[in-house]
């Protein structure tokens, strides 16, 4: 249906998937172990947009969009256009750890609150972090292709080349059609369900 000339696309972005739920509970583990400082915590807050800070409503599930769906995966795209192999990788690997750490602090400040806290935020961060993977793993095949036509440029014995146009073609299609819905239900899960959840059990 979706027509995606990847066999493997799905596969490979459960990979990613699993290590990015890894990071996130180990830095969560190491974070509950030696109970960061609030200065690091602080850190961690900021790098929050700022348009995030005093959004409610229809204009904070915007934001969540505009940051997560758009200014995020574009990101990641221009890092993929490097031919170093992963840089691309650099955002989830960043988002996992913050969050885990975010999660542990939370959990040490009032273990009550904080609990409810994760609780409320897991449907989110797994329905978010599942559209970065996916993005990843056209990211993985654009990525690929730009590191083989650049090294056979100085190779005797040329290796295959991928078409360029085919797996930007993927990730335009794995984008529009699996990753955007799913951060814009993370948005939406952001938005209004954390906090009813949260509100509801404080």
């Amino acid at each position: 249906m979706l027509k995606i000339k990847d066999e493997n696309y799905f596969k490979r972005s459960l990979k990613i998937f699993i290590i990015a739920t890894s990071l996130l509970l180990l830095s969560f583990t190491l974070s509950i172990i030696f109970n960061p400082s609030f200065e690091t915590f602080k850190n961690i807050s900021n790098k929050v947009p700022s348009s995030l800070d005093n959004a409610q409503g229809l204009n904070k599930l915007w934001q969540y969009i505009l940051n997560n769906a758009i200014r995020v995966p574009f990101q990641m795209f221009i890092f993929s256009l490097i031919p170093i192999p992963f840089l691309y990788f650099l955002n989830i690997v960043s988002t996992s750890i913050i969050t885990g750490i975010a999660f542990g602090f939370a959990i040490h400040f009032d273990f009550n609150k904080g609990l409810l806290m994760v609780l409320s935020s897991i449907p989110h961060a797994i329905i978010e972090t599942f559209a970065m993977c996916f993005v990843i793993s056209g990211l993985y095949k654009l990525n690929k292709t730009i590191i083989r036509k650049i090294s056979n440029l100085f190779r005797k014995n040329k290796k295959q080349n991928f078409s360029f146009v085919l797996a930007f073609s993927n990730l335009l299609k794995i984008y529009f059609l699996i990753a955007l819905p799913l951060y814009i239900l993370a948005a939406f899960l952001e938005t209004y369900f954390t906090d009813f959840i949260y509100n509801l059990f404080t």
